[in-house]
This record gives C-alpha cells, structure tokens and sequence, in this order.
C-alpha cells in the first residue's frame, strides 16, 4: 500500500512523537510509506514546557517532511499537494489535542475530495477536561474520517459516543521499543549514583490529571510501615512545582524523594527504569498511556489507578496492581503489598513471558489488515 503518516515526529519530543516514528519505520519495511511533520507544532505562547525537542538522540535523521504549521493554512494545502503526489491510497493522521483539528480537518476533506481515504489514529479524542467546544471539535474531525484507529477501548467508546457507528478498530498502544537498557538494575542505580534498596517511579510530564499529589499521599500513609525506600519522581511539571516540593515536606517524606522537575531524554530514560522497582501511575483520568508501553518494554512493573484504557495493559497481580482513583491509602497499601510480598522478580518474568503481543510489528499488521478490510 502507499500511505501517508500525518503526525508530530522527531526533532519533536514526546510519546506521540516517538511512537509514530517506530509505526512509520515497520509499516516501511512493506510497504511505501511517507511522514508528513511539523515544522511548527504549537506557537509558543501556546506550549508550557521548556523546549519542545529533543536533544541529540534520535532528532536529526530521522527521514520526515516537515511541512506543516499548526497555525499557517498555507502549509496545509502544502500537505495536500505532498500526499497527493505520492499517490496515497490512505492518509493516517495522528489526533491527541482539539488544537489539531481545523488542520486535520481542512486537509482530509480536501483529499476525500480526491478519492484518498482517510484514517484517524486517537490517542484523546476529549481532553481530560472536556468542554463544549471540544465535543463539537470531536464531532467534526470524526466527520472527516473513513475509518477510525484507537489504541484503548476508552477511546472507542468515546468514539462511539461522539458519532454512533462509526467504523472503528480497537487495537493497543504498542511498546516502546526505541528503549533498551545493558544495565543490570544495580548497575543503574550505581551509575545513578542511587541506593541500592527499593525505588518507587513517578515519570512523565506533571500535570493536574496525572495525579502526583496522590502518589506523594500514599507514600505519607505507609512511612512508618515503609521506610527504607527511595521515591523517583522524574518529569517537567506544565504547572507551579512548589506545591509538590510542599506537600512531600509536609508529608514527611523529604528524604525519602528526589525530585528531578524536568524532561528526561533518551538517553537518560532507560538507565532510570532499570533502576526503579516499580512504576506507579496515579492517575485521575485517563485513555492510555504511553507510559505503561515504556515501562512493559523495560520489564517494570506498574502500579495504576482503575482509569481509562490503564488496566487494559496491566495483568492484576502478574505484572501489577489497580487501585481505585483519588484514594491514596489504597495506593499506599497497593505499594506496601508489592515490596512485602517481594512481588518484582516474579511480576518482571511475567511481563518478559508475555509482551510481545504488544510489539509494533503486531499494531501495524493489524493496522494494515483493518485498512484493507474498511
């Protein structure tokens, strides 16, 4: 099939970023593939972090055509031009964020128009916190589509509330397979200059939704219990930080913790899950995340909140625990039982036995498969 994969890539930073990448890289290996990016995702005083690119690892070879301005529609019909010269039998646009749909919007109705069949691979179709104005966005980017992709059955329920019937695949998000780590955990942790007894991780970018206070609370419920630990939390926080460095004071648990307030790069990642015991994601809302396909590709097991698509990757006991959202004492006990019950060696070699359902070769054959079949 010839295809067009619309979507942030590298330079750019993030999950999203590197998992179109490993998707356009194994659909290549059949078939003849090209990948439209951005040269301008969002205007600045749109973005909150730092810096939206990566550093050294794998920013500067990687083979896209970056044509598209967010806010510049004049590179959209650019886009169109590009796709339709490859003679594209489909275009696979990537949707995390309402900010993105007048551009996917104006350009897949524009290549419908010459017969190229859209599909739309979601990661949220809502925000998290979901206004009128984004339901009604939903709505119309669902109306330019031939065919829908998720990676969680969250989202395709969302699908089917926003636009009954429409065609749809439920797939997973696959693991993240760019990360690989030839250290032993005391290895890591003797290059992270870490103690060698149990580590609890927090990663990922801190924002309202994804929790933090939570974890922070539950390791304050099981100090006494639980003292003889190191608390990872690892990640550039897209709102006031002091808050955190607050309550983990008033928690007591100043000197169980070290907070690292910024973006981990590539390079850096592997080295800190290989340290770690334990992942734990205390969500309040959620879809999927990538997060859990980093830390099942590292071995790691996960703690996480029963929200969204979370337990669908997460096997209750094997390879981790759910706890109910907003309740910090059950997160802390759910910590507790991991370490007492000495649950890592043995949730590890589940998840070694039993990931490569997850691979990315498995999405895009199934991915390929549900095209063909729509």
């Amino acid at each position: 099939m010839r295809l067009s994969l619309i979507s942030v890539g590298p330079p750019y930073r993030g999950g999203i970023s590197d998992l179109s990448a490993l998707i356009y890289e194994e659909l290549s290996k059949d078939h003849q593939v090209q990948f439209i990016n951005f040269k301008r995702q969002y205007p600045s005083i749109l973005f909150p972090g730092k810096t939206e690119y990566k550093i050294g690892d794998r920013a500067s070879d990687f083979p896209s055509k970056r044509i598209i301005d967010s806010i510049n529609p004049l590179t959209w019909l650019q886009a169109v031009k590009q796709i339709r010269d490859f003679d594209s039998e489909w275009a696979i646009f990537r949707y995390w964020n309402p900010f993105f749909a007048p551009l996917i919007g104006y350009i897949a109705r524009k290549l419908r128009k010459k017969s190229i069949k859209v599909a739309i691979l979601i990661d949220n179709l809502v925000p998290h916190e979901e206004s009128f104005l984004d339901s009604w966005m939903a709505r119309r980017i669902l109306s330019r589509a031939d065919h829908v992709i998720t990676m969680s059955k969250s989202v395709s329920e969302d699908v089917q509330t926003h636009r009954p019937g429409m065609r749809t695949s439920t797939l997973f998000h696959p693991l993240y397979e760019i990360y690989h780590s030839s250290h032993s955990k005391a290895e890591a942790r003797a290059k992270l200059h870490l103690p060698d007894h149990p580590i609890v991780l927090y990663f990922g970018l801190i924002r309202p939704y994804k929790g933090l206070d939570i974890m922070i609370k539950a390791l304050g419920c099981i100090k006494h219990e639980f003292d003889d630990y190191t608390a990872l939390i690892l990640g550039e926080a897209y709102e006031d930080s002091q808050k955190y460095v607050d309550l983990i004071k008033s928690e007591g648990i100043s000197s169980y913790t070290i907070f690292r307030n910024e973006f981990i790069s590539d390079s850096e990642l592997p080295l800190y899950f290989s340290a770690a015991d334990v992942l734990v994601l205390p969500y309040r809302t959620a879809t999927q995340s990538g997060i859990v396909g980093i830390a099942l590709q590292m071995d790691r097991p996960v703690i996480a909140t029963k929200v969204g698509g979370l337990g669908e990757y997460i096997q209750e006991g094997e390879t981790g625990y759910l706890v109910e959202p907003e309740n910090p004492e059950a997160m802390g006990q759910a910590i507790l039982s991991f370490f007492l019950q000495g649950d890592s060696d043995r949730m590890t070699e589940n998840i070694k036995a039993t990931k490569s359902q997850y691979s990315t070769q498995s999405f895009c054959l199934q991915l390929i498969q549900d095209l063909q079949n729509a």
